[in-house]
């Protein structure tokens, strides 16, 4: 079971990158090579494995396009 989720509505995201630029574990990365129908970069949730849902990729997105799960059992 995963432990945490995180949600980038790509058509939200303006490639700004501050997600990128702020997460502490290196969780999501910009794609230079996709765009969403508005034409801008977006950014997606990658190696889910070091990621501890600190919230901080959501808290910096000027947009709202991040939601944060933290599952506890």
């Amino acid at each position: 079971m995963k432990k945490n989720d995180i949600i980038i509505d790509e058509q939200y995201c303006k490639g700004c990158g501050f997600c990128v630029d702020f997460c502490p574990k290196d969780c999501i990365i910009l794609h230079e090579d996709k765009f969403n129908s508005q034409g801008f970069a977006f950014s997606s949730f990658e190696n889910s494995e070091n990621c501890n849902a600190c919230g901080i990729c959501s808290f910096m997105c000027p947009h709202h396009a991040i939601e944060v799960y933290k599952y506890i059992e």
